[in-house]
């Protein structure tokens, strides 16, 4: 019988795959929309996520580490001059089908390390040095937020599980105040709710005692 993932890549692999499903039912010719409140286009914005995803995975992939500084690889896509660079680029000519192929591949690869890499491996991160249980926290922050990002301007329904997002709060926010909707906490925590919009946030990936 095979080994059954531990509850954090558990939690990525489905975080990961309901988007995909989701972004499904974007039309081909819907990504080059602005996404909603970024200044990115929705595949800009999907790339983002395919950056954070495989760049997490990077940070405890190797054997050595990195210390003090993500994987030092150079960004050579940068679609437009005054726009970010990435690292991860879907095929333009392939539509909705290619950007859900590579965030089915990229999430993968996040969802393999975090399942097999050591429970001491620590990788690094400006908003604290974290381990596979922070790595997922991050990747799921990062797809989930950009996800409904990407899908309001679609006008696509999507809220993600919430128990994985009150375990990721738990992991990574744990100082923000928790109601009984860890979805909207979420929300609220990153400056995505009326209240809250505009405000300097970050969460905390340090290792837990």
């Amino acid at each position: 019988m095979p080994t059954e993932l531990p509850q954090p890549a558990t939690d990525v692999r489905d975080t990961v795959q309901a988007v995909i499903d989701r972004f499904a039912l974007i039309p081909d010719d819907g990504w080059e929309r602005p996404a909603a409140d970024l200044d990115w286009s929705c595949r800009e914005t999907a790339a983002h996520i395919l950056d954070d995803l495989g760049g997490y995975a990077m940070q405890l992939s190797g054997e050595r580490g990195h210390g003090d500084s993500y994987t030092p690889l150079v960004e050579p896509m940068q679609p437009r001059p005054d726009g970010p660079p990435f690292m991860f680029w879907p095929e333009e000519d392939g539509g909705t089908r290619a950007i859900c192929e590579c965030l089915d591949a990229v999430g993968g690869l996040l969802i393999a390390v975090v399942a097999t890499a050591p429970a001491d491996r620590i990788g690094w991160h400006p908003y604290g040095n974290p381990d596979a249980t922070g790595l997922a926290a991050m990747g799921i922050t990062e797809t989930v937020l950009h996800a409904w990002d990407i899908l309001r301007t679609h006008e696509v329904g999507y809220r993600p599980d919430e128990a994985v997002v009150g375990r990721v709060l738990d992991r990574i926010f744990p100082a923000v105040t928790r109601t009984d909707d860890a979805w909207r906490d979420l929300l609220a925590a990153t400056g995505r709710t009326p209240e809250t919009r505009g405000i300097d946030w970050r969460w905390d990936s340090s290792v837990r005692a």
